[in-house]
């Protein structure tokens, strides 16, 4: 019975040091023909994301609460900007956040879309979002492309890759 005890207390002992080891976010990236907008989702854990901006001391209220609430919004909106950036040609693309959904499994996904544009050939894309807080964070771009899906990975030591589109 007692190594029963020493077993349950160790292990959860284990769990506070490291609830999980490795931190990934989840992109998806395609341009809409009909609207000529590039339009990108961005998922992470929302704890993780929540630690993020605690230690960075942006203040917002748990992130079920700023959902459809645009002050807040706006907060998230800069810190994601900081993470995830768009060039053609050298120009960095502006992209605004025009939703955001916290799923019952603590994954929060914001919905992001450029400007109007051409369809550009190619992108540089930079996705180092958490990476600065997390050290093992690991980023994963799908792009689709007609109907083709391509796959990108993004990691401290390459948050950059150039995509066509």
């Amino acid at each position: 019975m007692n190594y029963l005890r020493l077993f349950i207390i160790a292990a959860l002992g284990l769990g506070l040091l490291s609830f999980h080891e490795y931190f990934f976010g989840f992109g998806e990236l395609q341009y809409n023909e009909k609207t000529r907008k590039i339009e990108v989702s961005i998922a992470v854990t929302g704890h993780d994301f929540e630690q993020y901006l605690e230690e960075k001391g942006v203040e917002i209220p748990p992130l079920e609460e700023c959902v459809n609430q645009p002050v807040h919004l706006n907060k998230i909106e800069k810190e994601i900007r900081l993470g995830f950036e768009a060039k053609e040609e050298n120009q960095k693309l502006q992209f605004d956040l025009i939703g955001m959904e916290v799923n019952n499994k603590d994954q929060a996904i914001f919905y992001l879309t450029s400007r109007e544009m051409e369809r550009p050939d190619e992108l540089v894309i930079r996705f180092d979002l958490l990476m600065n807080y997390f050290i093992k964070q690991q980023n994963k771009l799908t792009v689709f492309n007609d109907g083709k899906k391509e796959f990108y990975s993004f990691l401290k030591t390459g948050p950059e890759r150039k995509i066509s589109l």
